[in-house]
């Protein structure tokens, strides 16, 4: 009997499920008793067994001795509510469709959180709208650590120019980690009559506004790279945003668009002779590219666009909880593996925890600000989307 009141204490500590841990909690406290006392009666009577000389003598004194154990068991039961994270799946929701540049950051993220963790974690794709439909859906989930959404560059930009976006970047998330940064790079068709930034550029003087450059959504990292471009070399060309990189990718190889900038994992489909690279927005040529020169060696001066990776949650989440993700998320970054296996899409893996997050967000925020400002960009300007313009730029 004893071993069936040790059952059911054992029961209580491995449900954490709020009907076990609320409800069922007391009625479950009677049982044990019911069954504790019973056995204790009956080891009374066993004959002959020095044990029974031990025994409280008295009911009150068997009652406080219950007393006791029942807040032992208490503090047992206490335990996982505060000891246990995390004790169910971790959800990551990603903003753009499996395939790009952040699925290539999420996946193994992922995978080294759930073998750290010890607990599953589910990548959820939410993707559109910039990465505001992710970033909205995190925003509404519960703040206990188990929501976590991988944020873009785009992530600092939305608000600025799309009166819909729905959030403060400052004030309604919780940065954990910056995990990554990648430099964009400009890409036309391998059959592109374009051999050098300087042929696009002659093309876009004499010809304004005919140049198509496809972007992954309006108000992204690769939008606000496309109007940084215009600015630097003076020029006007025709914005044809997409539904994601993948779709702006598929558009340059395809011919439906002049050109598209993109991340620099967009040079796999170099090496495959789909795309050549004309320049990278980098301070330095990549490694993994040596061949491609950046902007200002092509002539155009004041070009430098990054996107970057990092980890949020909703704002209100527990501070232990976002020092283990984040302590958690650093081992993850750490491992050779990774850090080789991202820098063959032109990822640099680095970290900040929250606080200097936080910061660089901000940073972020003053800078493509006064850009929008400059270009004159309207919030919440029409988003062409969609795989397939009807012509080149077209809708």
């Amino acid at each position: 009997m004893a071993g069936q009141a040790y059952d059911l204490v054992r029961k209580i500590n491995r449900d954490p499920t709020p009907s076990m841990t609320l409800q069922a909690f007391p009625s479950t406290l009677k049982k044990a008793r019911s069954v504790l006392l019973a056995a204790i009666e009956r080891v009374s009577m066993w004959p002959g067994r020095a044990v029974s000389a031990r025994l409280p003598a008295s009911r009150p004194a068997l009652a406080r001795g219950f007393g006791l154990c029942l807040a032992g068991v208490a503090f047992v039961w206490a335990q996982p509510a505060w000891a246990a994270y995390p004790d169910q799946p971790v959800t990551l929701v990603v903003p753009y469709p499996p395939g790009g540049p952040a699925d290539l950051i999420a996946r193994p993220l992922g995978a080294g959180l759930q073998k750290r963790l010890g607990t599953p974690v589910v990548l959820e794709y939410k993707p559109g709208a910039g990465g505001q439909i992710a970033l909205r859906y995190t925003q509404r989930a519960k703040n206990d650590g188990y929501t976590l959404v991988l944020a873009l560059a785009a992530y600092a930009i939305g608000p600025l120019v799309s009166q819909s976006a729905g959030y403060d970047p400052v004030k309604d998330f919780q940065p954990v980690s910056l995990v990554a940064k990648q430099p964009l790079v400009l890409y036309v068709g391998a059959n592109s009559r374009f051999q050098s930034v300087a042929d696009l550029i002659a093309r876009a003087k004499s010809q304004p506004d005919r140049v198509t450059v496809a972007s992954s959504g309006f108000g992204n990292t690769s939008h606000l790279a496309i109007e940084m471009f215009s600015q630097a070399a003076g020029i006007r060309v025709m914005h044809v945003p997409y539904h994601g990189g993948v779709q702006a990718v598929a558009a340059a190889m395809s011919g439906d668009v002049d050109a598209v900038f993109a991340g620099a994992d967009g040079l796999r489909y170099v090496s495959t002779g789909k795309l050549r690279a004309l320049a990278v927005a980098s301070d330095a040529r990549l490694s993994i590219a040596p061949e491609t020169p950046t902007f200002t060696d092509a002539g155009v001066r004041n070009m430098f666009v990054t996107g970057w990776y990092g980890v949020l949650a909703p704002r209100g989440t527990p501070g232990d909880r976002v020092e283990t993700l984040d302590l958690v998320i650093r081992q993850v970054l750490s491992e050779l593996a990774l850090s080789e296996q991202l820098a063959g899409y032109g990822f640099k893996v680095l970290h900040a925890g929250p606080a200097d997050f936080q910061a660089f967000i901000e940073q972020e925020l003053a800078r493509w600000s006064r850009l929008i400002v400059d270009r004159h960009i309207v919030p919440d300007q029409i988003d062409i989307r969609g795989p397939n313009p009807a012509g080149p730029g077209r809708r």
